[in-house]
Order: structure tokens, then sequence, then C-alpha cells
């Protein structure tokens, strides 16, 4: 067999395409990442990447290896876990979405803490579901359908997509459609919301290609804190606005809402629902979403 930690190095570096980040992950130098493919490579005698400037990448026999390495490291973490129970015990690590990490669960987790504080909570914002083990993350939360492979998902809110500004922009007052549509768009690209932008032309009337965007991006993150310094108009996860909404900050315009079939769920491997800090971390985080309007 070839060495555990080459095996480890490989699946980091597969999945972030890129050796930099993969030093960055394990804390290791980029050096150090690139002696242990290597290694690995001269065992199977074999590369497994294709090394470009700006990406590393694997080939063709580097993605035949790929998913048996990253099921036997799922496999070992579950073995590990069904042993150990729950790890650091004192320190919860939770992975979330850039835009839900800084608008709703920093500035509230003090009122967790205050409950809980014996537990240690360590925010990872990120926008995929990387591997469990390699980030040792305890619980995600993610917005989307529920459906991830090996995973069990617990839905936290249904949501929906409005759409808002601030009361400082020239012509919210209107309330005319194609006043309101013809404002600058701040354009968020995720797939929901571009169905809410075309429902919303439809419902109204209004040619999408007449939509006036000077921005296109796939994080709420800065679209809202740009909405909110009254730069444009914007489609967004109600989830996400609902404070700056009550408090006035933000405007609903026209009224207009969308049922979106993507919302936020609680991820993670099944036994870590089982863990006292998870649980606890669960039981508020429900209670955060549902007393949400």
């Amino acid at each position: 067999m070839p060495p555990l930690k080459s095996l480890q190095v490989f699946l980091c570096a597969a999945r972030h395409h890129s050796f930099k980040r993969a030093a960055e992950e394990l804390f290791v130098t980029q050096a150090a990442i690139s002696q242990q493919i290597r290694l690995l490579e001269n065992y199977f005698d074999t590369p497994l990447f294709i090394r470009e400037n700006k990406q590393t990448r694997l080939n063709a026999q580097g993605q035949r290896l790929f998913p048996y390495i990253e099921n036997a490291f799922e496999q070992i973490e579950l073995g590990v876990n069904a042993v150990s129970g729950e790890p650091n015990a004192s320190e919860l690590k939770v992975s979330a979405l850039h835009s839900l990490t800084s608008l709703i669960l920093i500035p509230r987790i003090n009122d967790f803490q205050e409950k809980n504080s014996d537990v240690c909570v360590q925010f990872i914002p990120n926008n995929h579901l990387d591997s469990f083990m390699l980030h040792n993350v305890d619980i995600a939360i993610r917005r989307g359908l529920g459906d991830y492979d090996g995973l069990e998902s617990r839905k936290l809110i249904d949501d929906e997509i409005i759409l808002v500004a601030s009361p400082l922009l020239p012509g919210v007052d209107s309330q005319d459609p194609a006043t309101i549509l013809a404002l600058t768009l701040l354009e968020d690209t995720s797939s929901d919301i571009q169905e809410a932008i075309d429902d919303c032309c439809v419902t109204f009337g209004f040619v999408k290609a007449d939509l006036n965007t000077c921005l296109r991006t796939t994080d709420a993150l800065p679209i809202i804190q740009n909405v909110l310094a009254g730069q444009g108009i914007a489609f967004v996860s109600r989830a996400l606005v609902n404070k700056n909404i009550q408090s006035g900050q933000l405007l609903n315009l026209l009224d207009y809402a969308f049922d979106s079939p993507r919302t936020l769920y609680l991820v993670a491997p099944p036994q870590h629902f089982n863990w006292p800090k998870v649980k606890r971390f669960e039981q508020w985080a429900q209670k955060l979403f549902s007393s949400e309007p």
C-alpha cells in the first residue's frame, strides 16, 4: 500500500484543483504537497495530475483513483466516530455560506454561547460541501434541495425570493412595476434567483433583456451589502434579509415573492446528529429560524 499521508494529500489536492490550496488546508508547504504527490506517482509509476500554470487537475489515471480514495477516507471517518463517539466536545465547527455566516449566524451567536458556555463555536465560511473529515467540520448549513449523497439533511426553514431595495435608493417609492424594474439591478446568478427574475418579469409584463444589471455574482453577501448602501435593487432570499426588512433598512418592492424550491438545511453525516454539541446547535438553529417571520 502507498503511504496513507500521500493518499490524504492526493485527495485534498484533487478536491481543490490546487497544490497551493491543499497546502493551506493541511498546514504544510506547497513543496511538501508536491513531494507527497511525487511519492504516490512513483508508487503507481504514472502521473496522476495535469500541471498547468494556474491550476492542477486530475488526469485520466487520477480520476480513476479518486473515487476509491474518497470513499476510503469517508469509511475511516465513520469507523473512528463509531468507536470514539463525539470528538472535541468543547469545540463546534460549523461550515456555512459566507452570506449566512456574516448576516445571521455571527450577529446572533452570542445567544447560543450564553446558553452553551462550554462550547466554543468556530465558523468556516464556505459555499461548498467539503469533506467533513478533512476539515473536521461538525455540522454545515447549506441552501439547496437537501439531497446530498451520504449526508443527512434537516430543513431549517421554508424560503422565498423577494425583490428588495434600500429606502435611500431614488425611485423606490414608485408604484409602477416598469419603473421599479428599470432601476439598477445587482444580480445573483444562482439558479433559483434566476427563476424568480424570470417569474417577476412575466408577472409584471417586463422584458428581461431590459433589466439594468450592473453586477453579477453567486455570492449574496456583496449584493445585500450594496443594496443596503442604496446601490440598486436585488432579488434575495427572504431568510437573509428579514431583520433588515423589519428594521426598515430594506423594502420588499412590489410585495413580490417567489416560492423557492431551495432552502436552508442542516447537513452532516448521520452520526453527527447524535453528538450532544450538534444536538444543542440544531435546537438553537431551529429556534432561530422558526422565530423569523
